[in-house]
C-alpha cells in the first residue's frame, strides 16, 4: 500500500512538472498546434532573455481566427435587429448606392434569384419609411422598448433587415469586398468614432452573452420589388479560452502580439482592446480605417495614405507598420482562417508556425490545410498546424 502511494505521488510529481513547464494550459488545443506553439513560445522566451528585450512578434487575423465568428457581422446583425441607425429615409439611396458600380447587375448570393441592388434598395427605402412612421421616431433617436416592439411586429421590419443583409452579401460577392464593406460603413452614417465604439461594444456584449455559435435564418415576406429573400446569417460571438491563453502566454514570454483584420477597425478594437477580452493597446490593431470629418463623424471613405490590411494588403501592412519595429524581422507566428490570410501565411520566410483555424478550407488555403493534415497524420513536424473547433459550443476541439 505504501509503495502504491509512493508510485502515485511520483507520477503526480512528474505530471505536475510537465504541466508547470508548459507556457500555457492545454485546454482543448489539438495536439499538433499545442506542441508547436509551446515549443515556439519557449524559443522566443530564451531569445528575449538573451537580448534583454522582445525581438519577436506574432500576427493574427481577428474574425474566425482570434474570435469565433465575425465581430463586424455580429455587430451588424445586432444593429439591424435593434434598428440602431441614424440615417433618414431620404438618405437611404445616397449612402447605400455611392460605392455600388452597377445598381442593375444581378447580384450573386443575394438570397434570391435575379435580384439587383436597385430592387433591394427600393424595398429597403420603402420598409424604412414605414417603420419610422410607425415608431414616430426622428432620425438619430434610439427607439425605446415599446417602439421597437411595435416595429418588430411589422412585415417591413422582417423585410428591411434581411434585404439590407442581402445587399451587403450580394454586392460583396458580385463586385468585391471593398464595395460590400461600404454597405456596413453606411450603417454608421451619422455616428462619431466614439459612438461607433460604444455601439459595437454593446452589440458585442449581446452576441457574446448568447454563449453559442450557430447559424440562423432571416426570411422576408414575399413583398416589394425583390420579393421573398432568405439568408442564413451567423449568430453569437465568442473568444475561446485557448486563444485567450495563447495571447497571454505569448506576451508573457517575449512575443508582442498584433491583429491585422479586414473588418472596420472600430469594430475590431471594441473587442480586441477591451480588458475583459484581450486588452490589446490600440497601437497593436490594424484594420480598415475610415476617414472622419472635423466633427469626428465617420465618413464612407478609407483613411488616405493607409495600407489597407485586406488580402495581400495584410503582408504589405505588416512590412510597413510592424516589421521595422523589429529590425526588419518577419513575424514568428501567423494565425488565420480564410483566403484573405493566405498571403501573410505564405509570404514571410521567417515565420516559424502558421496556425490555421480549421473550416474545411478549399483552394490555396486548403492546400496549406492539407499540408498540416498530412504532417499530422505522419507524425512529422510542419510549418503549418491545424486547430479544430467545437461548434456550436464556443470552444476549440482536441479532435
Amino acid at each position: 500500500m505504501v509503495r502504491s502511494i509512493k508510485i502515485f505521488l511520483s507520477a503526480a510529481t512528474i505530471l505536475c512538472a510537465v504541466a508547470c513547464n508548459s507556457p500555457m494550459p492545454r485546454g482543448n488545443w489539438s495536439k499538433a498546434p499545442y506542441d508547436a506553439l509551446c515549443k515556439l513560445i519557449k524559443e522566443c522566451k530564451a531569445e528575449a532573455d538573451a537580448a534583454g528585450h522582445n525581438v519577436n512578434y506574432a500576427v493574427f487575423d481577428f474574425d474566425n481566427t482570434t474570435v469565433m465568428q465575425d465581430v463586424e457581422l455580429a455587430a451588424m446583425s445586432w444593429q439591424l435587429e435593434n434598428l440602431r441607425v441614424r440615417f433618414t429615409p431620404d438618405e437611404v439611396w445616397s449612402i447605400f448606392t455611392t460605392h455600388i458600380p452597377d445598381l442593375d447587375s444581378v447580384l450573386v448570393e443575394a438570397g434570391a434569384e435575379g435580384v439587383t441592388a436597385r430592387m433591394l434598395l427600393t424595398d429597403i427605402d420603402s420598409d424604412y419609411r414605414a417603420m419610422m412612421l410607425k415608431a414616430g421616431a426622428q432620425c438619430g433617436d434610439k427607439l425605446d422598448a415599446a417602439q421597437l416592439s411595435e416595429v418588430q411586429k411589422m412585415p417591413e421590419y422582417q423585410d428591411f433587415r434581411v434585404k439590407l443583409w442581402a445587399l451587403y452579401e450580394g454586392v460583396y460577392h458580385t463586385f468585391d469586398y471593398r464595395e460590400g464593406f461600404f454597405t456596413i460603413a453606411a450603417l454608421f452614417h451619422g455616428f462619431t468614432y466614439p459612438e461607433v465604439d460604444a455601439l459595437v461594444k454593446e452589440g458585442v456584449a449581446a452576441q457574446v452573452a448568447k454563449k453559442c455559435i450557430k447559424d440562423i435564418v432571416w426570411e422576408s415576406p414575399d413583398m416589394g420589388a425583390a420579393g421573398k429573400v432568405r439568408y442564413v446569417i451567423p449568430d453569437g460571438l465568442a473568444l475561446s479560452d485557448e486563444m485567450r491563453s495563447l495571447y497571454k502566454a505569448l506576451q508573457e514570454n517575449g512575443v508582442d502580439v498584433y491583429v491585422f483584420s479586414a473588418s472596420l477597425e472600430a469594430a475590431v478594437e471594441a473587442m480586441a482592446c477591451d480588458p475583459q477580452y484581450l486588452g490589446l493597446d490600440t497601437s497593436r490593431v490594424f484594420a480598415l480605417r475610415m476617414k472622419k470629418d472635423d466633427s469626428d463623424l465617420v465618413l464612407q471613405e478609407y483613411r488616405p495614405g493607409y495600407v489597407r490590411p485586406y488580402k495581400d494588403g495584410k503582408s504589405k501592412a505588416i512590412r510597413a507598420y510592424v516589421s521595422p519595429l523589429y529590425d526588419g524581422r518577419d513575424p514568428v507566428l501567423i494565425g488565420g482562417d480564410s483566403i484573405g490570410d493566405y498571403w501573410m501565411l505564405t509570404e514571410f520566410p521567417g515565420m516559424r508556425v502558421g496556425l490555421i483555424i480549421d473550416k474545411n478550407q478549399t483552394g490555396p488555403l486548403g492546400e496549406l490545410r492539407q499540408q498540416a493534415l498530412d504532417a499530422e497524420a505522419g507524425g512529422a513536424p510542419s510549418r503549418y498546424v491545424l486547430q479544430r473547433r467545437g461548434d456550436p459550443e464556443p470552444r476549440f476541439s482536441r479532435k
